[in-house]
């Protein structure tokens, strides 16, 4: 029996050795496995497929471009819900400690032992409880950015609901014809004002959706329509009841 058979494991991984024993492992078990190279690469892999394909994230410490550390603390704010187990070469408490810090969940020590890996992959992927939505706007953030101006804060979403809809079409034409340059200023500029919002995981998107359509990348497209859900989850929050 394939102790993680089904499971979706995302693991970040700089050393192409690292990569391949890890592959090993999670594949024997029957985990459905997605590999990337560093820290960056992960938190992208979250923003364009969605924090719902994967239920756990193996984390390399050390690596290029983002550490994992920084990756984690990124991947907390984006999906809270998905848990991150550290990887290091030693097994210091003070590393654990940093680990904690960063909102991972456990710490495993290389080399690893296949059984530990199994066990902590099912402890926590057993018991991850289904997360409750996470607002796109942070209304607290928000408020203290303009204290005491509700009237300019409700103004303000006035405005980017209002001006969402026209986006959304923008979008939806330049998906449809392969559009990447009009993708890229819908995004370039979606970028921006959800940030003024607060809308931090609408913008990450935007960024990076721009960046793709800018570079012709394959993902562009993909990303593009999920920017245009993002902002339509967006401009619904600001439209409903406020809450009692």
């Amino acid at each position: 029996i394939k102790r993680l058979a089904g499971i979706s494991v995302l693991a970040a991984e700089d050393n192409e050795v690292n990569q391949m024993v890890l592959e090993d492992m999670l594949l024997s078990e029957g985990a459905n496995l997605t590999m990337v190279a560093n820290g960056r690469q992960a938190v992208e892999a979250v923003i364009e497929r969605g924090a719902d394909a994967f239920q756990a994230v193996l984390m390399d410490i050390q690596m290029p471009e983002m550490d994992g550390y920084t990756a984690a603390r990124r991947l907390r704010e984006l999906a809270p819900g998905l848990p991150v187990i550290g990887q290091t070469a030693h097994a210091l408490a003070e590393e654990r400690v940093k680990c904690v810090e960063a909102g991972m969940v456990a710490h495993i020590a290389k080399p690893l032992d296949l059984d530990t890996l199994v066990e902590t992959l099912l402890r926590h992927v057993g018991t991850r409880p289904s997360p409750a939505p996470i607002p796109m706007i942070d209304r607290a953030a928000l408020a203290a950015r303009y204290p005491d101006r509700p009237e300019f804060v409700a103004r303000l979403l006035e405005i980017f609901a209002d001006t969402a809809a026209e986006r959304q079409a923008g979008l939806d034409d330049a998906i449809a014809v392969g559009d990447l340059r009009r993708i890229g200023e819908v995004a370039h500029a979606l970028k921006s004002s959800a940030a003024n919002i607060m809308a931090s995981r609408l913008s990450e998107l935007a960024r990076q959706t721009e960046r793709a359509a800018r570079h012709a990348q394959p993902d562009a497209l993909p990303l593009a329509a999920r920017l245009k859900t993002a902002l339509a989850d967006t401009a619904a929050e600001i439209d409903a009841p406020a809450q009692p």
